[in-house]
């Protein structure tokens, strides 16, 4: 038997002892790495080749023993915590809808989103990894696209293919995700990969822009520039980037120009009525009134004594000051403490991950789902100075209600199965579209 062949073997026994088959490859190649190394090092030291290889194996130990300590070590870790609260707050939301509905049909939307959580939390997720820049453009074309062919309905771009409406601000929870990839396809690019990234953030902004949705370009900015940053932390570009300075002006310019952005597009009137809705109470200020209102009338634990009859789309836009006025401000806080938790969890599960692929997933996915439901939040306080989207899982929206059940699922599934998803050695291939040179 030739010297790899006989470590290829050795690996084979040790992988055989694995349970979870997905893993296999992985630990076979690292395992396959570290012999080969070993065996190097023997050579130096002026021992034959086969030589090399057996002392090499036999240092390591028996190829069962060895597996069956890799399979300890290579199981998929349930995030039980998020998991939970997921579960709740579909529960909870299917509860809310039905009983803001008073019908049943709510059910059916829930349950296609547990059917899109579990592809999510069970699928591949290495498989967006090795596509990432061809993602990234497929994306960009189709928003692109839908855009051109949708109708201003009530302010924000609608595209129609009957019998299917389809709101386009709510591609503001897909971009972070594929502006993720995009960040992993710049691997090893150095400064240069950091200004890409930069200009890769441009095209998005620009559609949320064109919708318009401010608060989804400030979700997707925010969400943008903190795994920019990650990135940078993570030496991901490489380590000649250039002076201290530009490394953090590059992440914050995301956030900070979206929010100028945002600022600028609110006209001085509305902005003036948001501060003070008194002195217009019978137009522009009236919601902003009754919302306030409602919240003053609400108790702390119980039901409150608001009429909320007066306030429109409640089950999409206001879902929480229902549960505000049923449940009680104690009720309301709790909710968004749990999200608060949820979100720190991930954030902080997310760069404790082994692989930039799953650090930048969860980051999307994570910054995506609490940052839309700190906006809803503040909006149904009668503080929401831009639209909003959806609160995560618990609003009525089905286009909402199923992204994010699909996000969530691909975090929590990037964190289950984190121990064995792996990054290139080597940069990926030439992205001929930036005249990239690797």
């Amino acid at each position: 038997m030739l010297p790899n062949d006989r470590i290829a073997e050795y690996c084979r026994q040790a992988a055989e002892q694995i349970r979870w088959r997905r893993a296999r490859p992985a630990v076979m190649w690292e395992l396959e790495q570290h012999l080969q190394d070993q065996q190097e090092a023997y050579i130096r030291q002026g021992h034959g080749q086969e030589q090399a290889a057996r002392m090499a194996i036999e240092q390591m130990g028996d190829a069962r023993e060895v597996g069956q300590a890799l399979d300890r070590a290579h199981r998929p870790q349930t995030p039980w915590f998020p998991l939970i609260a997921v579960i709740v707050l579909l529960a909870l939301g299917a509860a809310l809808q039905v009983a803001l509905t008073q019908q049943m049909m709510p059910l059916a939307s829930y349950a296609v989103a547990a059917g899109l959580f579990t592809l999510g939390y069970f699928g591949d997720i290495s498989w967006l990894g090795k596509h990432a820049m061809e993602l990234y453009l497929g994306v960009l074309i189709i928003a692109a696209a839908l855009l051109i062919g949708a109708e201003p309905v009530a302010g924000t771009a609608v595209f129609h293919l009957d019998p299917i409406s389809l709101y386009l601000c709510y591609l503001a929870l897909l971009f972070p995700l594929f502006y993720g990839l995009f960040l992993y396809g710049m691997k090893g690019l150095g400064m240069r990969g950091i200004l890409f990234s930069v200009l890769g953030y441009l095209p998005f902004a620009l559609i949320l822009w064109l919708i318009p949705t401010l608060s989804g370009l400030l979700i997707y900015s925010t969400s943008a520039g903190v795994m920019l940053a990650a990135a940078i932390r993570k030496s991901w570009f490489g380590a000649k980037l250039g002076h201290p300075g530009l490394q953090i002006a590059a992440p914050v310019l995301l956030p900070v120009g979206a929010l100028a952005v945002a600022l600028l597009s609110v006209r001085g009137i509305r902005l003036q009525v948001f501060l003070n809705p008194r002195q217009d109470a019978a137009d522009s200020g009236l919601i902003y009134c009754r919302l306030r209102d409602a919240v003053a009338k609400a108790a702390f634990w119980g039901e409150g004594n608001a009429d909320l009859s007066m306030i429109p789309d409640l089950s999409e836009n206001y879902a929480l000051l229902y549960g505000i006025q049923e449940f009680g401000l104690g009720a309301f806080a709790g909710l968004m403490l749990l999200v608060l938790a949820f979100g720190t969890f991930c954030i902080i599960g997310a760069m404790r991950q082994r692989s930039m692929l799953g650090t930048l997933l969860v980051l999307a996915a994570a910054l995506t789902v609490t940052l839309q439901a700190f906006v809803y939040a503040y909006a149904n306080l009668g503080y929401g100075l831009w639209d909003t989207l959806s609160f995560p899982f618990l609003s009525r929206g089905n286009t909402a209600l199923q992204l994010d059940a699909l996000l969530v699922g691909l975090m929590l599934g990037a964190m289950r199965t984190g121990v064995w998803i792996g990054d290139p050695k080597q940069p990926q291939r030439t992205v001929r579209f930036l005249r990239i040179e690797r």
